[in-house]
Order: structure tokens, then C-alpha cells, then sequence
């Protein structure tokens, strides 16, 4: 996926409420476009032209280019490997993800939802010369759901539309979202809004194999959704890695047919952790994390004899996509935020430990840190947050899958890794 030429960004916005950054990273020298589609029919794009050196990583901001609210994204390298990721902000708000380096014509979105408190929506980006026109279909633990008024859903080049959930699909607790083309293409992302917070992952596809480096952090509850786009049930293992070892087969769930389903990770263990999941046919799988719901509420009222001290709730909601094992990673866009706590996170499921080189890039040379990651077992990693380094590069003896966590006061956000094929 990394030797990509163009990735593209749908949810990305700059302007009164919110502000964000996109990562470039690449090995080889490459010069690079950015690309910001007008959202006025006949108005050129912003555009903005990107060297980088070797082994190195951009960090731009948004509102360098352009302050005009929405500004889905398009990079396109001369060389590669190279990627790119997004972080959105504002206030009480923070959002990440990777950004998509391929255009298929079937996407799968899972994980929103649209339960009481919570917002999903569904962009459609179309960064191409030709009219798209999509459909977009639904799964919930209801079952498949008729969406008539998204059969069709026209995109014009160089535009987007957002469709929000919620109107025609109100409190589905679970709903995972499937986009079809007719014809043109397009490139989705997934947002689900609630608690003041934000989360947003790009589609992806089905696949019976799925890893996640990071699932929960800051007191959060973790949770895996899985959607069956099959008609018949399909079997699905849930293995989860902590710091100090696996429980595999922690969980095993029969989807059923044309549903999707959400499992509590805090029902699995708790602090750091990793999930796998295995399925005997393809699935859509995300996570999300989001604030515990509260216990009800037995201690005495504060200022009375034996009363706690209150600790601050943990907020923030925040999700991502799965992926497949690679022995290399590209990690964009770490130094978006000056103040965050931002980690990467690896995953080493393989039965044997791998030696891992976590390599920082930007204008500044830190030098690379060497770790091992044990058999079975998950390793966060500090990364450092300064203008110096702008992204990473992670290589391993074996295959990991990678990830990346941002918090700071205004939220929780994950991040895919983007893996080198």
C-alpha cells in the first residue's frame, strides 16, 4: 500500500471551528502536490507543491493553503514508498486516521452508530474527472437495512457530498456501511460524532484476517465491531495482547447473517491492548473507544467522612480501521499537534519476539530507537512531538501491524498505520 502515487483525504476542514494538519512521509526523495479541491463548481483548486528528501517527513497545515471549511485532500508523490495521515481539531475535538491510497469500486465502513448521543455520517469524496454515481447500503443488529433514498447518490468531479445517517437509520446501536459504485468512483470515510468528541476511519474492504494495535487509552472503553455481509452466519475469534502476553480466543461470536455486532473489549482485559480477530469468511471489522458509562452513583456526597476524591472522567471518542501484518510501516503525521501524548503502538501476534527499528523523520535527525516486541505481547512507544519529526518509519525483523494514539485535552484519537507492500 505504501508504493502508492495518490492518496486521498475526505474528511479533512479548516476554518472557524476546526483547524487540521495532513503528514506526508517518504523514503525515497519525491516531490509532491497537495491538492485542495474549490467546493465552487468552475473555481480552481488550491494547490501546493511539497519537496522531500530522503527518508523524510512534511507536516502542513490546512489553513496554509486555505481557510474555507470543508477541503477534502489529494497528494499525489513522483516516488514511492510514501504516505500520508490527517489530524482534525477543535475545541473539545480531535480526529485522525490515515488517508486512502486506493479507489475500488466496493467499500466497507463498520463501527457507527446512531443511538441516543451519537451522530454518524458517511462522506463521499470524488477527487476524479468523471461523475460518480453510488449506492450505499446498510447492516445493523436489525439486519440489512432498505436505504432507497441513497440508491444513486450523485458526485460530481472534484466534489463531495455528506450524508448523515441518522435521518433515514435513527437509534442503531450498530451500523456498518457498504458503498457501491455504478459507475465513476469515489472515497469514503465514516464519522461518528458524540460527547462533544469525533471519530472518523476511511473505508476499507472484508478480509477473514484483522489486526489492532491500539484499542483504548485514557481510561476509555474499547470496543469491536464486526459486520457479516454474507448470508449465511460466519464464526469469528477475537485474540487480544497486552503488554505482558495473549489470550487468544478471548472471545468467539457467531455473527449472524447480514448483521453487524459490537463486543465489549473491557469484558476481554484491560489497560493496553491489541485485538486480532479470525473469521471463517470475510468481515468488516473496526474499533472505537469511548467513555465508560457511568455506575450508578452509591458514595457519599463530597465533603462527607469517607468521601473520595473525584477523579476527572475520561472523554474523548476515537476509532480506526484493521489491518494485515507487515514487516515495514509508514507512520504520518505524528508531529501534528505540539502538545499531544502521541504513541505508536505495535502489535507482534507471531508466536516468535521480532526486533523492531522505530526510525524518526523531519527536518530535525533523531536517531532511531531499537526495540524488541516479545512473541504474543503489544509495545507502545512515546513518539517525539516536536518540529523536528514529522512521521516515522517502523521496520521489523517479522511481521507487526502498527498503529498510532493521539490525546490531549481536546480528545482521543487513533490512526492506522500504513503498511509497505
Amino acid at each position: 500500500m505504501g508504493r502508492t502515487a495518490a492518496w486521498y483525504c475526505p474528511w479533512v476542514a479548516a476554518g472557524a471551528i476546526r483547524d487540521a494538519g495532513i503528514g506526508l512521509v517518504s523514503e525515497p526523495p519525491s516531490e509532491a502536490v497537495v491538492t485542495l479541491p474549490s467546493p465552487i463548481p468552475g473555481q480552481a483548486a488550491d494547490v501546493l507543491p511539497v519537496t522531500l528528501g530522503a527518508g523524510d517527513a512534511v507536516g502542513i497545515e490546512i489553513a496554509a493553503i486555505v481557510r474555507r471549511g470543508d477541503s477534502p485532500a489529494i497528494v499525489e508523490f513522483d516516488d514511492g514508498p510514501a504516505g500520508v495521515g490527517f489530524v482534525m481539531w477543535g475545541d473539545g475535538l480531535l480526529t485522525a486516521d490515515r488517508c486512502v491510497g486506493s479507489a475500488p469500486k466496493s467499500w466497507h465502513l463498520p463501527g457507527g452508530t446512531t443511538a441516543t448521543g451519537f451522530t454518524t455520517e458517511l462522506r463521499l469524496f470524488n477527487p476524479f474527472a468523471e461523475l460518480a454515481r453510488v449506492d450505499v447500503q446498510a447492516l445493523s443488529e436489525f439486519g440489512a437495512e432498505a436505504l432507497p433514498e441513497f440508491e444513486g447518490v450523485a458526485v460530481a468531479p472534484g466534489s463531495w457530498e455528506t450524508l448523515d445517517l441518522g435521518i433515514p437509520l435513527p437509534l442503531r446501536d450498530v451500523l456498518s456501511v457498504s458503498v457501491e459504485a455504478r459507475n465513476g468512483l469515489v472515497i469514503p470515510s465514516l464519522v461518528v460524532t458524540g460527547g462533544g468528541d469525533e471519530a472518523s476511519w476511511p473505508g476499507s474492504g472484508v478480509d477473514r484476517l484483522w489486526e489492532f494495535p491500539v484499542s483504548t487509552v485514557g481510561g476509555l472503553e474499547g470496543f469491536l465491531t464486526v459486520s457479516n455481509p454474507h448470508e449465511t452466519p460466519t464464526r469469528v475469534l477475537v485474540d487480544v495482547y497486552g503488554p505482558e502476553g495473549a489470550f487468544e480466543e478471548a472471545a468467539a461470536v457467531d455473527v449472524e447473517p447480514l448483521t453487524s455486532t459490537r463486543l465489549v473489549l473491557a469484558e476481554l482485559g484491560t489497560g493496553p491492548m491489541g485485538v486480532r480477530v479470525r473469521a471463517d469468511q470475510t468481515v468488516g471489522a473496526t474499533v472505537e473507544a469511548r467513555p465508560p458509562v457511568p455506575a450508578e452513583d452509591t458514595t457519599p456526597d463530597p465533603g462527607e467522612p469517607g468521601s473520595p476524591e473525584e477523579a476527572p472522567a475520561p472523554r474523548g471518542l476515537a476509532g480506526t480501521v484493521g489491518v494485515r501484518p507487515s514487516d515495514r510501516w509508514l507512520v504520518p503525521a505524528t508531529g501534528a499537534l505540539e502538545d499531544a501524548g502521541v504513541t505508536i503502538w505495535i502489535l507482534n501476534a507471531s508466536p516468535t519476539s521480532v526486533t523492531v527499528t522505530v526510525d524518526p523523520l523531519g527536518p530535525g535527525d533523531p536517531p532511531p530507537d531499537k526495540v524488541v516486541v516479545e512473541a504474543g505481547t503489544v509495545l507502545g512507544i512515546a513518539a517525539i512531538v516536536d518540529e523536528d519529526v514529522e512521521g516515522y518509519v517502523v521496520a521489523a525483523s517479522g511481521p507487526v501491524s502498527v498503529a498510532v494514539s493521539f490525546v490531549d485535552e481536546r480528545g482521543v484519537a487513533f490512526a492506522a498505520g500504513i503498511p509497505v507492500r
